[in-house]
């Protein structure tokens, strides 16, 4: 299903989530090098009711935009 994907990641990224069929999914920021960064490609707003795994990347992100508002 995916017909876009990550082809080269960046230095500053690392690899956190895998498909099956070896697109990578999910992405963070090495947090010596940026601030908060956390980059996902499927449909957590989908899965969120069911998964508090995707209930909690909203609460994270969330948290992370309020503490960076200062």
């Amino acid at each position: 299903m995916h017909h876009q994907a990550i082809d080269r990641l960046a230095p500053t990224l690392k690899q956190t989530a895998l498909a099956a069929d070896g697109v990578i999914e999910g992405v963070e920021g090495d947090v010596d090098e940026m601030s908060f960064v956390l980059g996902v490609q499927w449909h957590p707003e989908e899965l969120e009711a069911a998964d508090p795994a995707m209930a909690m990347l909203f609460k994270v992100f969330v948290e992370e935009a309020r503490s960076d508002s200062t």
